[in-house]
């Protein structure tokens, strides 16, 4: 579905008005051709703010004149992301609505980002997207991001939940703004599992000995032992020596289990490999979708770990004003509900929800109210010193 067809079309007044106009003369009996001519277009005093004001639909808030006509002189968006993500129609109608040209530039891992802003700490970038927390926590390290004025952007201050702006990396919401989010679960096939302790963590990380062989991990030390720490009811992001090695000896009993570590382990949920996968909610509606006797436990009794996609501005942004734009179009309700709709996240705005299409809508509903708040990000404690230490030695052991 292509973007203009999924927002409301923005309202064309002022042709109504110079129609009107045309009438009148002519019900005079004067030449209206040359008088219309001098009449056609925006309202005398009409600024390009006024019509992007006016274009705007129910419950789209307008950046400020200031953002607006900065951004008008900028002219341009460089924006560094994945490619192939997010969905063309984003950037094409942004660069016609607002004037301005996209220049996209794509990374290929995190690691990629976070290495060459090492290199350049003022990289000309406008936006960094898709950039995920950890990774966020190692580049606010190299002091390169710039501040964000959160008065250009009302949308993100009407829309997004509390929830998403107070963390320890970055009170606030100073340095980053989350684009959507997602949380950590598990998928079990019902045709092998049935446990009454679903959904409950302890399905996946203290299963039954009929699941020898049959289990899979994700691949990444972060994520994985994350889950573990929130089923033993710790932070997911703990360096705490004690919790990490009720973690180690946890993970050690698991190995038997597991039959794979795999960053995308759908393929082998589908194909009956594997009875139990540790994944994501959001590629659980994917999965219901393809397979319908591969289901999604959201851990509620325990809650997991938070997961997101990142808006930043580096400091080295030649256009600062047109970053501020994208942000405050990406929220958008219908934009991001176009968004997220589009790549199988949740928006981090209520608003957004009721523009979902319906399918999404009602599996976004099964996650209950203040679910969130039980959740936690990978935050510094984990990504450096005695917390990435002990993961790190939790995992070659693990792995060996």
């Amino acid at each position: 579905m292509k973007m203009k067809n999924f927002l409301k079309g923005k309202r064309e007044v002022y042709s109504f008005m110079a129609g009107a106009l045309v009438v009148l003369l002519l019900l005079a009996g004067l030449p209206a051709c040359a008088p219309a001519a001098e009449e056609e277009g925006p309202a005398a005093g009409e600024t390009a703010y006024d019509k992007y004001v006016a274009s705007l639909s129910e419950g789209e808030y307008p950046v400020p004149c200031e953002c607006f006509e900065q951004a008008q002189e900028e002219g341009e968006l460089n924006i560094y992301d994945w490619a192939e993500w997010w969905p063309e129609e984003i950037y094409t109608d942004f660069e016609e609505e607002f004037g301005v040209k996209i220049v996209r530039d794509n990374f290929a891992s995190e690691p990629e980002v976070v290495a060459k802003f090492k290199l350049n700490p003022e990289m000309p970038y406008d936006m960094i997207t898709g950039v995920a927390i950890r990774s966020v926590i190692q580049i606010m390290q190299l002091d390169v991001l710039q501040e964000i004025n959160h008065d250009w952007l009302p949308n993100v201050s009407a829309y997004i939940g509390k929830e998403f702006t107070e963390f320890e990396y970055d009170p606030g919401a100073k340095y980053s703004v989350f684009s959507d989010y997602g949380t950590d679960s598990y998928w079990y096939n019902t045709e092998y599992v049935d446990d009454a302790r679903i959904p409950s963590w302890a399905v996946l990380f203290e299963p039954d000995e009929k699941y020898k062989g049959k289990i899979t991990l994700v691949d990444d030390m972060f994520k994985s032992l994350a889950g573990a720490l929130a089923y033993l009811g710790y932070p997911v992001d703990s360096d705490d020596e004690a919790q990490l090695a009720e973690v180690r000896d946890l993970m050690m009993n698991l190995k038997p289990y597991v039959m794979a570590f795999d960053s995308y382990p759908k393929r082998l949920a589908l194909e009956g490999e594997a009875w139990i996968s540790q994944g994501t909610y959001g590629d659980g509606f994917i999965l219901n979708k393809e397979s319908g006797g591969v289901v999604t436990a959201q851990p509620t009794p325990e809650g997991s770990r938070l997961l997101s996609d990142l808006l930043l501005i580096p400091k080295g942004a030649p256009h600062p004003a047109v970053a501020h734009c994208w942000i405050n179009y990406l929220y958008r309700p219908r934009t991001t509900a176009f968004l997220c709709g589009s790549i199988g996240v949740q928006p981090c705005s209520q608003a957004s929800l009721e523009f979902l299409p319906e399918d999404m809508r009602e599996w976004w509903a099964r996650v209950p109210e203040g679910y969130v708040a039980s959740c936690g990000v990978i935050g510094e404690r984990a990504v450096t010193g005695k917390g990435l230490e002990l993961r790190t030695a939790i995992w070659e052991e693990l792995k060996s």
